[in-house]
């Protein structure tokens, strides 16, 4: 979820960030029959609501077995921007807001939206009454308070404070001067207020994603570094953790207390499992073996199952809010001119990419913004591929053996060895290398990547939430990208803290041809269109941005290719 934007890790972040679909969403506790997965939406994370409680006709349990890649970067979502970890975590923990499938803000653990005060920079809040903790305790201002203090504590290494410390006291913390959020004042047990340094245009929908999960502080606490490991995550979310490896399996139980259930809803599932499953093709052959009943189709086997008689018609298509793109870290000599990144750019043919590669499953990048995000510049034509340009200007820039090293996740590597092919033909050596996840995210969070495949995911349909998270200088700095344009960075600046969403548009079109067609910082390839693959007894099932929830899926136990016992 990064993911913020989000880091996407199909099934994933990181890529990150990872994570537009036309959902029925529970979360906004709107009642009625949620209609099964389509095409279209906006970006979100997990949380609260319903719709139909969950007794089958049947003697059956219903058990909803899930298979996606094991992001390796544990649950606590303020230690991660991956949107694996973030398909696990929140089904457990909630943020104060929640963003549904329909891409619609709305209350979960709050009464209502806040908005600013006349100041534009005061934002009361108001918890809802008797929200209970898995462990039996009840949420109050207090837990909110600890969680961001938490947040921007130095020693937990939050990766999005970013996207919150605007917080009045939250550079003080983050810089070991201060030990209290001065920023969040509480007036009692559900009263407590936010103070920011200055107007904040997505503040409030920042409060609507896993970022802004809200812990109970005892069991927090207690838990130490352990937090988010095991089964050392608890929240007020729809299931409970029962059991984690962090390797194989998570299991889930229905939460008999959950908060959404006072509201004439409740979960429908008796259990829920996450299976762990890295390898693309395995994962699919569990699908069709009836090992999991509901997982993502990576688009370089879209082609192979479209044509297969048992997944053909299980599968359902969405286009997210995202780009995936080639990272180029601008501190590396080799790409330092950008007659060099613009001739990487010129080489690739990024129509025939999708056709081929993609089995036609995206949309050739014309920025990097996504085309459902206001500031997109819808007269900019796709980037050009012109191989014979990218050879004389490499040229010019005296290149004549430039050698690349690419470091890619499984869900990136038939994307780059197109690419290598591309590069090759014009000159360029390209070494794509297989990565394991956990050690890629690490090389990529510490800077050592020369150049990476990856998707970047908003949260929400904001350029904000896109690219202020990954190209402003400082989040740059800690992306393997290093980019660092004071023109852009003040374009960032400048659309964030304005009210003004036509001016917010434009800020954010004239950033992206900076970015992207100026400076050719990082290489956008395609806007994706993701699918995913249902069993026919699973029912409700969408996707809102990457992210995969599971608060409206259902399972009709009287099918009877329908086995699974809880």
């Amino acid at each position: 979820m990064e993911k913020h934007t989000e880091e996407v890790q199909k099934p994933t972040q990181v890529d990150e960030r990872g994570m537009l679909f036309t959902p029925v969403s529970r979360r906004g506790f709107v009642k009625g029959t949620a209609g099964v997965a389509a095409i279209a939406g906006l970006g979100s994370l997990v949380g609260c609501g319903g719709s139909d409680a969950g007794t089958s006709s049947s003697d059956k349990k219903k058990v909803l077995r899930f298979g996606q890649a094991n992001a390796k970067q544990g649950l606590d979502m303020q230690k991660s921007t991956n949107s694996g970890s973030s398909s696990v975590a929140d089904n457990v923990v909630e943020a104060p807001l929640h963003w549904t499938e329909d891409n619609e803000l709305v209350p979960c653990l709050l009464t209502e939206i806040p908005t600013p005060e006349a100041d534009g920079v005061t934002y009361k809040c108001t918890l809802k009454d008797g929200i209970k903790f898995h462990d039996g305790s009840t949420l109050t201002s207090t837990d909110v308070k600890y969680s961001f203090e938490r947040m921007f504590k130095p020693a937990t290494a939050a990766k999005s404070t970013y996207m919150y410390d605007m917080i009045v006291g939250a550079k003080d913390m983050l810089a070991g001067t201060a030990t209290e959020l001065t920023g969040l004042t509480i007036e009692d047990d559900t009263h407590f207020t936010f103070t920011l340094e200055y107007p904040m245009a997505t503040f409030a929908k920042n409060l609507g994603i896993s970022y802004a999960d809200i812990f109970p502080h005892e069991a927090c606490e207690a838990a130490g570094d352990s937090w988010g490991s095991g089964t050392d995550l608890i929240g007020t979310g729809p299931y409970k953790l029962v059991s984690n490896d962090d390797s194989t399996l998570v299991e889930f139980e229905r939460f008999e207390d959950y908060h959404g259930n006072a509201e004439g809803y409740a979960t429908n599932l008796d259990k829920l499992e996450i299976h762990y499953i890295d390898d693309l093709n395995t994962k699919m052959l569990n699908f069709k073996n009836g090992d999991i009943d509901y997982c993502d189709l990576d688009s370089s086997l879209l082609q192979q199952y479209q044509q297969d008689s048992d997944v053909k018609d299980l599968i359902t298509q969405y286009m997210p809010l995202g780009t995936q793109f080639i990272n180029l870290n601008l501190n590396d000599d080799a790409l330092k001119d950008v007659r060099v990144r613009q001739a990487l750019s010129l080489a690739i043919n990024r129509q025939e990419l999708i056709d081929t590669v993609l089995a036609g499953a995206g949309q050739a990048a014309s920025g990097f913004l996504n085309p459902a995000e206001p500031g997109f510049d819808s007269s900019a034509s796709a980037f050009e591929y012109d191989p014979e340009k990218a050879k004389s200007l490499l040229a010019e820039a005296g290149v004549s053996d430039l050698s690349l090293t690419c470091p890619v996740r499984a869900s990136g590597q038939k994307i780059m060895v197109a690419v290598q092919a591309y590069w090759s033909a014009v000159g360029v050596n390209c070494d794509v290398q297989l990565a394991d996840n956990g050690v890629w995210a690490s090389d990529w969070a510490a800077g050592n990547l020369q150049i990476t495949q990856l998707g970047w995911f908003p949260l929400f349909a904001d350029a904000d939430n896109h690219m202020y998270t990954y190209f402003y200088s400082e989040n740059a700095a800690k992306k393997s990208s290093f980019y660092n344009n004071p023109e852009f960075d003040a374009l960032m600046v400048k659309g964030r803290q304005s009210t003004d969403e036509s001016e917010r548009a434009d800020i954010y079109k004239q950033a992206d041809d900076i970015l992207t067609r100026q400076d050719y910082a990082t290489l956008p390839l395609f806007y994706p269109k993701f699918q995913f693959t249902t069993k026919d007894y699973v029912k409700n099932a969408k996707v809102g941005n990457l992210i995969y929830h599971m608060m409206d899926i259902d399972i009709d136990a009287t099918k009877d290719d329908y086995t699974t016992e809880a």
